[in-house]
């Protein structure tokens, strides 16, 4: 054999051997446990709708899931499945390979529980809730919700305890089991956010709200209404006084100062010494008293112009409406004989 066709042997030797170990190297990292560790534990994944397979492999890397974002790009392409891969809830084990971890996200939704949150509910009635579901404890969601703060229009005026408040979107969820408080603060604050939209936003500001604002009264009318047809009276009575500077003497600004749901209050309860006493505070109170439907925020964006500036509820729940403080006496004494 000629020096040439020996060297050509060789260089294509090499070329074959570079070519097989590459191939060996890939083979081994596809399908190699990402961890070793003695006791790998289940991360919770949230995969939204339209991710693209970079943000899901932007995630997998930072939950430490994946060795290389990178490398889950080109093994989407190599396997043909950069286009199969599921919104939904997962739970991926720590020591996953990067093949389990694609094959998991082409399943779609896994292992989750289903939560109900009523409108009106606070964030403390929630926290009780999800751990009553079995979704961790009540301590760590409200530790949590301290200082979750996803988005610039929740920040309000003055200090509150929860950030959240008000902006847990009153709906039923599919929360994963395993999940963190601030992966559930994620689901139902982002849902809240789904609601506000750029033409909702048009409206706030047509009502010269901020949108932390427009929860807040959002907040108070979902808390004053029992029925669906006072909502839209109570918010315009409510804008009316803000609007003239009146007090907005909310009773449950006050329960949610006591805690409980009174349902009469004490002169003694009205003077409270409170921020959110909106007896002797005018205007909004320093944030939302609890977290609001649609329908209360549709009251808010719809309330028309009123010249009431009075409500009080009789004892079915219904409320009744008046224009002067002799009226609104005259009217309670007619409900409750005093």
């Amino acid at each position: 054999m000629s020096q040439r066709k020996k060297l050509i042997t060789y260089v294509l030797g090499g070329i074959l051997g570079i070519v097989l170990i590459t191939f060996l190297g890939a083979w081994a990292y596809y399908y190699m446990p990402n961890s070793k560790m003695a006791h790998p534990q289940q991360v919770v994944l949230i995969v939204d709708k339209d991710q693209t397979g970079a943000e899901i492999g932007d995630m997998l890397y930072e939950k430490g899931l994946i060795n290389s974002p990178t490398a889950f790009r080109l093994a989407l392409r190599l396997t043909g499945t950069v286009d199969k891969l599921q919104q939904g809830y997962y739970q991926i084990p720590q020591n996953a390979s990067l093949h389990q971890v694609i094959e998991l996200l082409q399943k779609g939704k896994l292992q989750a529980i289903r939560v109900t949150i009523p409108e009106g509910y606070t964030i403390e009635q929630i926290a009780d809730e999800l751990a009553k579901d079995g979704l961790g404890s009540k301590e760590a969601f409200l530790e949590a919700a301290k200082t979750y703060v996803p988005y610039q229009y929740m920040y309000g005026p003055a200090p509150v305890v929860y950030k959240p408040e008000g902006f847990l979107f009153p709906s039923t969820y599919e929360i994963p089991v395993g999940a963190k408080p601030e992966e559930i603060l994620k689901i139902l604050t982002k849902e809240m956010n789904s609601k506000i939209t750029p033409a909702v936003k048009q409206q706030i500001a047509a009502k010269n709200l901020t949108v932390f604002e427009f929860i807040t009264l959002a907040s108070l009318v979902e808390k004053e209404a029992k029925y669906d047809e006072d909502r839209p009276i109570i918010a315009a009575v409510f804008l009316k006084r803000l609007q003239i500077g009146m007090p907005l003497q909310s009773c449950a600004s006050i329960q949610y100062i006591l805690g409980y749901p009174k349902p009469q209050l004490s002169i003694e309860d009205t003077e409270l010494p409170s921020p959110y006493n909106t007896y002797l505070h005018k205007g909004l109170p320093p944030g939302p008293i609890a977290n609001p439907g649609l329908k209360s925020m549709e009251a808010v964006l719809n309330a028309g112009d009123t010249d009431y500036l009075y409500f009080v509820a009789d004892k079915e729940g219904y409320h009744h409406f008046t224009k002067t403080y002799e009226e609104h006496l005259s009217v309670v004494a007619s409900i409750y004989g005093e």
